[in-house]
């Protein structure tokens, strides 16, 4: 198996870089990868004291952002034309509050989306609420790469987090183009016990049984926690074993749960500086 089609959202060339090496990478396993350039354009509210809108301000600042992104485009056509392998673009528009949607329709006709990690990044919030949108609202996984990555082998030393949840089956089941050709795919369980929902009485066992059935050679890990967080026990195993891509699923609670309490997608998202590909 293999991912088709990749792409990946672009909103500066610069600061995108490492989507730009992620999607370089593995567009040799792929019959297509292209980067999406979105020019994000504020909402119209430039108004007077007394609530008047400013038409020629307005009409003045669209050209600025417009003639901005133009030369966005170009640099990117440059930067794509010095990759090693070819990387289409696509260049959309796109209100600030539709940006999210706009990179959703986007991914639902790839196998996979790349997108830099949104926290400590520039334009955080735009990231953010493209990363959420996509991720719940694509059908998609989606590969973060830290913004401080620089190109390498994805995929070739995974360690997969493991809670017996549909969101971990899910990114197992979507990431098997990278466990498929993986050199080392570990099995990673925090604090796992028996129990009935998911983990079974043997946590890990029997994902890594259906993995050898699939061919793919899994090593398990129950992982001690040691009282630290699920998601810094996983990122510091991870470290730990230098792996390349960590695969987890994202939003096992609901994302106000996440944000208020913590939670593994929530240091994921502000912490790792590995690739990880996220599934919901």
């Amino acid at each position: 198996m293999s991912f088709t089609d990749i792409i990946g959202c672009v909103l500066n060339t610069k600061d995108d870089e490492p989507v730009l090496a992620a999607l370089e990478e593995l567009a040799g396993d792929a019959g297509r990868a292209v980067a999406v350039l979105f020019g994000v354009l504020p909402d119209p509210v430039y108004t007077t004291a007394e609530g008047v809108l400013v038409t020629g301000l307005w009409t003045e600042v669209l050209a600025t952002i417009r003639s901005d992104f133009a030369k966005e485009r170009r640099e990117l056509e440059q930067r794509c034309r010095r990759a090693a392998f070819p990387l289409e673009i696509r260049a959309l528009e796109s209100a600030a509050a539709l940006l999210g949607n706009e990179a959703a329709v986007q991914a639902r006709h790839a196998d996979l989306c790349v997108m830099l990690r949104p926290k400590g990044a520039k334009s955080e919030a735009d990231r953010i609420a493209m990363f959420e949108q996509v991720l719940f609202g694509s059908g998609r996984p989606v590969l973060l790469v830290p913004p401080n990555w620089k190109r390498t082998a994805i995929g070739r030393n995974v360690v997969v987090g493991w809670n017996g949840k549909r969101e971990a089956a899910r990114a197992i089941a979507d990431a098997a183009p990278f466990l498929e050709r993986a050199e080392k795919v570990v099995v990673a369980a925090v604090d796992a016990k028996p129990d009935s929902d998911g983990c079974g009485e043997a946590p890990g066992v029997d994902i890594t049984a259906h993995l050898a059935r699939k061919k793919i050679r899994a090593e398990l890990c129950n992982v001690d926690g040691l009282g630290r967080s699920h998601g810094e026990a996983l990122l510091a195993e991870a470290r730990a074993r230098e792996a390349d891509l960590i695969v987890i699923g994202g939003y096992g609670r609901p994302r106000l749960s996440e944000w208020i309490f913590g939670g593994v997608t929530r240091e994921i998202l502000e912490r790792a500086e590995t690739p990880v590909l996220i599934s919901h």
